[in-house]
């Protein structure tokens, strides 16, 4: 058995949970940090930072796992003239400017004021680009690449507020909850307006013919990401129009629940990553492609 088709998935989801992670958090502190404690910005601040550290090491390991493809073997991810072929390649150079990207972010913490928030930018545009010089980003050119941006840009945003919303759900001190929440559900409308249209405009590009989600294993898979993502989403409005309101109104009670429905979208998110990851490294596009 082919080890590859175990450890490229797994990598893939591990990367794409640094991505969010990084990315996602800095975003976050970003759009709430006048609304945010010091604590909860400082929580922030240590998400991103440790999410540089695993896409960091991730990246680097997605290399030896190129090289390793192409010997077949484990032996091969320290076989030098294989990894030059690796990090050569398209995904090779994808992960290396990943790795970079991840770096920048990690150096910038140690910067204070607006150095700082540039250096997270930077690295933040560097690690969201490294997605689309490879795969089937590629197909498209320019066009599937931007949409591709898009649609990661916004999901980053959603996210990345996941874990600082559980954390502070976890606080003794809950009293801005309910202010940031509503604003993040007000900003989100127009987030995942822009990351569901740049995901289906994506997705058609990459098909070209909507039976082939029916009747194809990409498909399949996709339809299952697509019906995911629906439940994914029934779940953040549940928490816009019922569950954040009640924060001001019965905060003792409402606290709990918004905590268990932000728990049952890191679970729902997990599965969709897992997918998005057989779609990107086990699963070819359907023939003619």
């Amino acid at each position: 058995m082919d080890v590859w088709i175990i450890f490229n998935p797994i990598l893939k989801v591990l990367l794409y949970i640094a991505i969010f992670g990084s990315v996602g958090s800095f975003l976050f502190s970003l759009q709430f940090g006048k609304q945010l404690t010091a604590e909860q910005q400082a929580y922030c601040d240590y998400l991103t930072h440790k999410s540089n550290l695993i896409g960091a090491v991730t990246a680097l390991l997605m290399i030896l796992s190129g090289a390793g493809n192409l010997g077949g073997d484990l032996a091969s991810v320290i076989d030098l003239s294989l990894l030059q072929l690796a990090i050569e390649s398209k995904s090779g150079v994808s992960y290396s400017t990943a790795f970079a990207g991840f770096a920048v972010m990690w150096i910038a913490h140690s910067l204070k004021g607006n150095a700082k928030k540039f250096g997270l930018m930077i690295g933040s545009v560097a690690i969201l680009f490294s997605t689309t010089m490879s795969g089937h980003s590629q197909l498209g050119g320019v066009l599937t690449q931007s949409l591709l941006m898009v649609h990661l840009f916004g999901i980053a945003f959603w996210l990345g507020a996941l874990l600082p919303f559980r954390w502070m759900c976890m606080q003794p001190d809950t009293s801005n909850l309910g202010a940031v929440a509503h604003r993040f559900g007000v900003l989100a409308m127009g987030y995942v307006g822009l990351l569901l249209s740049a995901g289906l405009g994506y997705a058609y590009l990459l098909l070209g013919d909507v039976s082939l989600i029916f009747t194809t294993q990409y498909g399949n898979v996709l339809l299952i990401k697509i019906v995911l993502a629906g439940a994914l989403l029934s779940l953040a409005a549940l928490n816009k129009f019922k569950l954040v309101p009640s924060l001001e109104i019965n905060p003792s009670q409402a606290v709990s629940r918004f905590q268990n429905s932000v728990q049952f979208e890191i679970a729902l998110v997990i599965v969709i990553l897992t997918a998005s990851s057989l779609l990107t490294t086990s699963i070819t596009l359907p023939e003619g492609m």
